[in-house]
């Protein structure tokens, strides 16, 4: 799974807040997966998600949270919602 935090670079300080939220999901979900900082007003950014409001939170592509700082609890609850359970991946 791919977590990316959408937002302009420099990163503003609620962008950088919003990488600390998903940072610290993933690390009490102990989730294995990759969270980046990616500019949101680069071209291949705005191609692929067209406009954005920051900070936003996308999830392998596709966008989950856009415009403002999320909770922890709702990133996390995002981020539960995306990983299969393990019932689900033995069956």
């Amino acid at each position: 799974m791919i977590v990316e935090v959408l937002g302009p670079e420099p990163p503003c300080v609620r962008c950088q807040k919003t990488l600390e939220v998903v940072n610290k999901a993933v690390e009490e979900l102990n989730l294995n997966c990759e969270v980046k900082k990616v500019d949101a007003y680069a071209k291949s950014t705005i191609e692929k998600y067209g406009l954005v409001f920051t900070p936003a939170v996308a999830i392998d592509g596709k966008l989950f949270i856009a415009g403002r700082i999320p909770s922890l609890d709702e990133v996390k609850r995002v981020l539960k919602a995306r990983v299969p359970s393990k019932d689900q991946s033995t069956k």
